[in-house]
């Protein structure tokens, strides 16, 4: 009994993932038969329509050598390896760079000024009691 349980679980499993994977497949590459019919097998066949599908009816990749699942579908590239993401960070970071020193340089006159009126103060360095 609990083996039935664990056999059935398994196909259920299975026939929601190839029922959900053969509708989420674009109808334009899905081969043999059309799409709505393919979902129908999955889910009347349990087991074996997923079979067929994964086999017969499923996109073929594209590319020759592109893996499971990627028929058809732009890869997604990560941030350090795209070339046009890499220009526009190096852009931003020297604008940055040429606002930071202009701020920094007003800064540091700004900073000169306030050191200038603190020597310039009427108690001459002594305290408030002084």
């Amino acid at each position: 009994m609990r083996y039935l349980l664990i056999v059935l679980a398994v196909v259920t499993i299975f026939t929601v993932f190839t029922t959900v994977f053969a509708a989420s497949a674009s109808k334009n590459e899905v081969r043999l038969l059309p799409k709505w019919i393919w979902i129908l097998v999955c889910l009347l066949v349990p087991g074996v329509g997923g079979i067929l599908y994964l086999s017969l009816g499923r996109p073929k990749p594209s590319a020759p050598g592109a893996g499971f699942g990627s028929g058809g579908r732009t890869r997604t590239v990560a941030p350090d390896d795209d070339p046009e993401f890499l220009r526009r960070l190096r852009e931003r970071l020297s604008a940055d760079d040429g606002q930071d020193e202009s701020t920094a340089n007003g800064s540091k006159d700004h900073q000169h000024d306030k050191d200038a009126n603190d020597e310039q103060s009427p108690n001459d360095g002594q305290g408030p009691n002084g």
